[in-house]
């Protein structure tokens, strides 16, 4: 029995089927649960800001867009709870969706009881619970491994000292304006003092090289990724940490590189690591060129804005640089640790 009830947040538009599972929970006696209800996935957006819930337990079928469209804006959110996704359809394609999508479990609503509804909760708690104790057990260890890595690879090109951990601070910070949350704050941050580690697998000729690159330079300069990803392939987060090290070179319009992904094909993290791997790229000095001055970087983001970056991230990015830009720009001149604000 639990001391405290569980606070549910149930996302339902049909009055009868919010009643039907407030009756299933009041009969289930061995857990007690304290349910809200709201119709609308902006209402569920604004409670959850405002209010702690256990887990949401979210109807497929909404006004205003489905529950997919919704359950993809939880994920973006920070300490957004486990998801439940219910449907009164029954269909498998979109079971198979929402769990790519981030539900951590699916009930169609006409083969549900009050015990499966009560077990499934519990369950969804207890695996989300797991994940965040194994998350946190890891970063101990991962700092160690992390900094030994980066600084590995950073020796082998002295002229971007600095380089991974101003990614790791910006991609963070970029991270809180985007309302991620603290999982996925904390992929950033290994992910921007990761996401160059292939380059010690690349020559120190080619990644020295003051002057321009050619063809077969450019080509192993552009194998970083891949290498990249299967050294981090023994590490416990190498899931979460390897799309990203493997696509932060990919582009919006699909003209990058590995794998030429287009838009969204490439991972949401990968393409905040791209916005900030090319700021700090162009804002710090380098042997063939000063640091650009930030209204150069600012205007050389904002033209690639739609082509070679996400739209949505480069202006969030953008409107940071404009509110918090001439604090730690002369730090980037010379190359120095950022204290980015929190």
């Amino acid at each position: 029995m639990n001391k405290e009830p569980i606070r549910l947040l149930l996302v339902e538009d049909n009055q009868d089927d919010a009643l039907i599972v407030q009756r299933m929970l009041r009969r289930y006696e061995r857990i007690t649960f304290e349910l809200e209800t709201i119709a609308t996935g902006d209402e569920c957006l604004l409670r959850l800001q405002s209010k702690r819930f256990d887990v949401v337990v979210l109807d497929y079928g909404l006004p205003g867009g489905n529950g997919l469209v919704l359950l993809k804006k939880l994920k973006e959110q920070r300490g957004t709870p486990p998801v439940i996704m219910l449907t009164g359809q029954g269909d498998k394609m979109i079971a198979s969706q929402a769990l790519r999508d981030g539900a951590y479990d699916y009930l169609p609503k006409d083969s549900i009881s009050s015990e499966i509804l009560a077990r499934t909760i519990h369950q969804t708690l207890e695996k989300h619970d797991l994940e965040t104790r194994l998350i946190d057990d890891q970063v101990e260890g991962m700092e160690q491994i992390v900094f030994a890595m980066a600084a590995a690879a950073e020796a082998k090109d002295p002229t971007t000292e600095g380089h991974l951990r101003r990614m790791s601070r910006y991609a963070v910070w970029l991270g809180e304006a985007l309302g991620f949350d603290e999982r996925r704050l904390l992929i950033l941050k290994y992910a921007g003092i990761l996401h160059d580690i292939g380059k010690i697998g690349v020559s120190e000729s080619v990644l020295r090289k003051p002057g321009e690159l050619t063809p077969a330079e450019m080509d192993a300069m552009r194998q970083h990724p891949v290498i990249g990803e299967k050294i981090c392939a023994p590490l416990r987060l190498s899931q979460k940490l390897g799309p990203i090290i493997r696509h932060h070179h990919e582009r919006w319009d699909g003209k990058g590189y590995v794998d030429g992904l287009v838009g969204e094909e490439a991972p949401l993290l990968a393409r905040v690591i791209s916005v900030v791997d090319a700021f700090d790229a162009m804002s710090s000095d380098r042997p063939y060129r000063s640091g650009l001055p930030l209204e150069e970087v600012s205007t050389r983001l904002r033209e690639g804005a739609g082509s070679q970056w996400e739209p949505d991230i480069t202006a969030a990015f953008l409107d940071l640089l404009r509110r918090e830009g001439t604090d730690f720009l002369p730090a980037l001149r010379t190359n120095q640790v950022v204290t980015i604000p929190s």
